[in-house]
């Protein structure tokens, strides 16, 4: 800030000679050169002096003579005349200061220059308040080594908890990965045992299936026949059809030029080659295309047969059916009167509504009842009594076996001379006494390798996700020498008139109002001083970017957040204290509040330590 003073008349003379002075107050060097630069003004044995940039050999005596020789200014640090170069305020009693040389004798007061020195010229006076500035800043400097104080043994426990957290990871990671192998050789050999429990159960229903395969095949057997006799009547029913309309074709009288009788030739031409089609499939034999041998798939596929031929014999039923009812009588077409009265010998049988005929019994094939495995074994003998006794009734057979007062069941003695019956009582000892007992057995031995199986497999998965977590928070970075490891998932909130901000480190960052929105998710540090962290990936702004975060973090007595703004449309700045960035007490010891800080001129490199930043500053 710069302080307006009113201007004291002076001899101009005076001021001149103060312009070209070449030392300042201090009596030594050139003015506006801090003493620790002096000897870079230092002339050669000539009187010469070369600029600092190397731009320009001048005379000594030009140096501050208000006239502009060097680029960069260097000749010039004490008048105004380049402007660009810069003023050393000594400041004595507070912080020395650098300003621009634009800035001098400008009848400003500039702050920076407490001692007044920037306003020499005599025009503008600028009282020297540094004693009172400086007694200002040393208490301020006062408060701050106090908190840094106190920060930096928090700090100091932040790493010690940091290091041995650390340490303590990798050992946890290291037994991990150890119970990891022990665990996988476990799930192999229950995954080794499962296979074999199912092998053996595979095994044996495979053998029993086979053997109700057997008993199915003979119970069906006699419907075989059934079905073969039923295909034979539906096949010369068609066959008869098919020859009569082929004689109507061929003989009707074409003279008379009857439209009904020509629309029902002209449908069965429509139809002839889909009939002849089907007609040469029908003098195939039933073949079963996925080759399952079963008399049950015979039957099906004897089934299908007959319906399709049905649905042909309805189709040419049909079309002589119109001709009859539309046919011209006066005609007498013998063709077409062979034809009509073929077709009433044959109607009664038929029932065109459902293109099957009127009076034949369906033939009603027995279910299998087939025993589960998850059934008790009470439950599944249950169940093969019942299905033997009703396998054995639906072929004529009566009862193959009595139940006792006992509670137990006998098989009846059986006549050797029913086919049906021996293979039918061999199917029911056979799951009678190897399948209840044998699937108990099979069933209890696959329930147990299955859980073995899974819980290693669990295990398995636990300890993997334990040994990721593991990495992960051994890849993060905490910063130099661990110092926010414990800070790691602890949340702060800062509050203002309309939302309340959470910070996770490490984490998430959030707003909330109403509802919680996602400001982002931790991405990294930036820069190399572990003093900014960058939170990305928030919920997206109305027509703008994704919400993000920076934290710009300082060293503080205690960790808050402590405030929060928005410079850019959904980008957000978040100020944080932490002890984590205070500096730790060995690097303290020498530190005193009446130690002037150092001063470092803009475009220079410090001579010495690097200064940690103080928001409290």
């Amino acid at each position: 800030m710069k302080t307006q003073i009113v201007y004291i008349p002076v001899l101009a003379t005076i001021a001149l000679c103060l312009i070209q002075g070449t030392h300042a107050s201090q009596g030594k060097g050139p003015r506006g050169v801090a003493p620790s630069r002096i000897k870079l003004y230092t002339p050669s044995s000539n009187g010469t002096w070369r600029c600092l940039d190397g731009s320009n050999t001048i005379s000594s005596t030009s140096i501050n003579d208000d006239y502009c020789d060097c680029d960069d200014g260097s000749d010039e640090p004490g008048t105004s005349a380049c402007g660009t170069s810069y003023f050393y305020c000594e400041n004595i009693g507070h912080q020395p200061a650098y300003i621009r040389t634009s800035r001098l004798n400008d009848g400003v007061c500039d702050s920076e220059c407490c001692d007044g020195t920037d306003e020499f010229n005599g025009v503008t006076h600028c009282p020297n308040t540094c004693k009172q500035t400086g007694e200002v800043a040393r208490k301020e400097r006062e408060r701050i080594l106090k908190v840094e104080k106190s920060g930096g043994k928090i700090r100091q426990g932040y790493i010690n908890f940091g290091k041995d957290a650390k340490r303590k990871l990798q050992l946890l990671l290291d037994e991990l990965q150890e119970k990891a192998e022990r665990i996988k050789q476990v799930a192999m050999n229950a995954k080794d045992e499962l296979d074999k429990v199912n092998a053996k159960q595979q095994e044996y229903l495979e053998s029993s299936r086979i053997e109700r395969e057997k008993a199915r095949n003979h119970q069906l057997e006699p419907f075989i026949e059934k079905f073969k006799e039923r295909l034979t009547r539906v096949l010369d029913d068609k066959n008869m059809l098919r020859t009569t309309l082929d004689m109507l074709k061929e003989h009707h009288n074409k003279n008379y030029h009857d439209l009904a009788v020509k629309n029902t030739i002209s449908g069965f031409d429509e139809h002839l080659k889909e009939i002849e089609e089907k007609m040469v499939s029908d003098t195939e034999p039933v073949k079963d295309e996925d080759n399952d041998s079963s008399v049950e798939r015979r039957i099906v596929l004897l089934q299908d047969k007959i319906h399709d031929v049905r649905k042909d014999i309805g189709k040419m039923f049909r079309l002589i059916k119109e001709m009859k009812e539309s046919y011209n009588t006066e005609y007498n077409d013998e063709a077409v009167l062979k034809t009509i009265k073929i077709f009433h010998e044959f109607a009664p049988s038929w029932n065109d509504e459902k293109d099957d005929y009127e009076s034949e019994d369906s033939i009603q094939i027995p279910e299998e009842a087939s025993p589960s495995t998850e059934a008790s074994g009470n439950e599944r003998k249950s169940t093969i009594y019942d299905r033997i006794q009703k396998v054995a009734k639906s072929v004529g057979l009566g009862s193959l076996f009595k139940e006792e007062k006992s509670g137990k069941c006998r098989p009846l003695v059986i006549a050797n001379s029913n086919p049906v019956a021996l293979p039918l009582a061999k199917a029911w000892v056979v799951n009678l006494r190897q399948g209840t007992n044998a699937v108990d057995i099979s069933s209890n031995q696959l329930a147990l390798a299955q859980e073995a199986h899974g819980k290693a497999l669990e295990e398995e998965r636990k300890v993997q996700q334990d040994i990721e977590d593991a990495k992960r928070k051994l890849g993060m970075d905490y910063g130099k020498d661990e110092a926010f490891a414990q800070l790691a998932d602890q949340c702060f909130d800062f509050k203002d008139a309309e939302y309340t901000y959470t910070l996770c480190l490490f984490g998430s960052a959030t707003q909330k109002s109403h509802q919680t929105t996602s400001l982002g998710k931790f991405s990294s540090w930036i820069g190399d001083n572990y003093d900014t962290q960058l939170y990305e990936g928030g919920a997206r702004c109305w027509n703008g970017p994704e919400r993000s975060v920076k934290v710009a973090m300082s060293c503080g007595g205690k960790n808050e957040l402590v405030q929060v703004s928005e410079p850019n449309k959904c980008e957000y700045l978040f100020k944080f204290r932490t002890p984590a960035l205070c500096r730790l007490p060995s690097d303290l010891k020498d530190e005193s509040a009446d130690a002037i800080p150092e001063v470092i001129m803009p475009g220079t490199r410090s001579e010495g330590h690097a200064v940690e930043k103080h928001d409290e500053l």
